[in-house]
């Protein structure tokens, strides 16, 4: 998955509107060689063993399309940053990951291919995927990605710690924090929880507040909102069963976690693979998020595969995206375990495989894709700077999101 921090779509378009006012020009990597066809897969890898899923894959690929050559691409540094390089060059890949934060402004610039006439003409089934994963790539009526895997957030907890407090795993708000209670002694905490909007907008939903309304504008102010983040504020200040990893000395809830100085986290899978490096002693359990009452929400953290517009050969690169996000491109996303598929029937195949996930698969079925719109960038900042203030300066809830608010008009 990717987890970079995005780039303003001010900075974007400015880059990118270059490339609508130039001239010329086509897709790195496409070329014709003696009747093969070369194409390029652009990625940003988290490690070498994702880069081996998707190395693995094109070589399936590429054995039952031998008529077709796929160049990998692969971004180490910024990875949006160098794709507008790409972008401005005309030199982007044939295809290419594409988180869902910054989806809306590459969808609404015209830098991506529509999908749709190559969807139906290959009769894929977009039903045959989780539908929020689906939603997260389209605009105005046009598809133009189609996802190949997510994460969603659960409750990370430290078994032996829980065993030893007679305590069961929360499944509500009350529950968690009665939990959290009796694991902050000393210099321990119940809860690692960074002040971010990718770690709150479950307990905003849950709560009935949403961040945008139905016509897209920001509602950080909603009422149901204060009163969400002001119980995550009690947590910290009146509770005192929370805190943040700076204060605990570590740079992110994973590494709490990982050292025992809380009992438990909000996180995604790609805690599994950095548990298992940083404390492969550790027994820790994995549940979905507690809920308020009944209804419950998440975040599904989404990429998917994109064709570039410049792309000089549209037909190959669509039979790319769609073997990658098939049923057998799939498989080997299942064998990996670094990431949930984006099928439903391969996330079936994944539990079976890692029972212990299915709190991750179920989630997907109430999350909301990480994306907020074109201005998606500035409404997460301006939040968390309202949640830091709250939970820092012990500003009041109402007063922070008020404030955030008013900086979004």
């Amino acid at each position: 998955m990717l987890k970079r921090r995005w780039m303003t779509l001010i900075s974007l378009v400015v880059a990118i509107s270059f490339v609508l006012s130039g001239c010329g020009g086509g897709s790195e990597g496409s070329s014709e060689d003696g009747g093969k066809v070369t194409i390029t897969l652009g990625g940003a890898f988290s490690s070498p063993a994702e880069k081996k899923i998707v190395q693995e894959q094109v070589a399936a690929f590429e054995k039952e399309n031998p008529n077709i050559k796929v160049k990998l691409h692969s971004i180490t540094g910024d990875y949006l940053s160098e794709m507008q390089t790409l972008i401005a060059a005309k030199d982007e890949p044939d295809v290419y990951y594409l988180d869902s934060m910054p989806a809306p402004q590459f969808m609404k610039l015209g830098v991506l291919e529509p999908l749709d006439e190559y969807i139906k003409k290959n009769n894929v089934d977009l039903s045959a995927y989780e539908e929020s994963l689906v939603k997260a790539f389209q605009w105005e009526g046009k598809t133009y990605g189609i996802p190949k895997d997510y994460n969603t957030l659960v409750l990370f907890y430290n078994k032996k710690m829980f065993e030893e407090a007679g305590v069961k795993p929360p499944k509500t708000w009350d529950e968690l924090r009665d939990a959290a209670k009796k694991f902050s002694k000393g210099n321990k905490k119940g809860l690692a929880l960074h002040p971010s909007l990718d770690r709150y907008q479950p307990f905003l939903v849950q709560n009935g507040g949403q961040v945008l309304d139905d016509k897209g504008n920001p509602t950080l102010n909603h009422p149901a909102n204060v009163e969400a983040l002001q119980f995550i504020t009690d947590l910290f200040i009146k509770d005192k069963v929370a805190d943040t990893p700076s204060n605990l000395g570590v740079e992110w809830n994973g590494d709490a976690f990982a050292e025992e100085k809380v009992a438990m986290v909000f996180e995604g899978g790609w805690m599994i693979p950095f548990l298992k490096e940083k404390a492969p002693d550790l027994d820790y359990g994995m549940v979905e998020l507690p809920v308020k009452e009944k209804e419950n929400s998440n975040l599904a953290f989404t990429v998917a595969y994109v064709m570039s517009k410049n792309s000089e050969h549209k037909e190959e690169a669509f039979k790319l995206l769609q073997f990658l996000t098939s049923e057998k491109g799939q498989q080997y996303v299942v064998e990996g375990g670094l990431a949930l598929p984006s099928l439903k029937s391969m996330g079936e195949k994944f539990i079976e495989k890692f029972p212990e996930r299915e709190p991750f698969v179920k989630a997907v079925a109430y999350a909301e894709p990480y994306q907020y719109g074109e201005k998606g960038n500035e409404l997460v900042d301006t939040f968390n700077k309202a949640a830091e203030s709250a939970i820092l300066k012990k500003k009041p809830a109402k007063e922070a999101l008020e404030e955030a608010q008013n900086k979004l008009k």
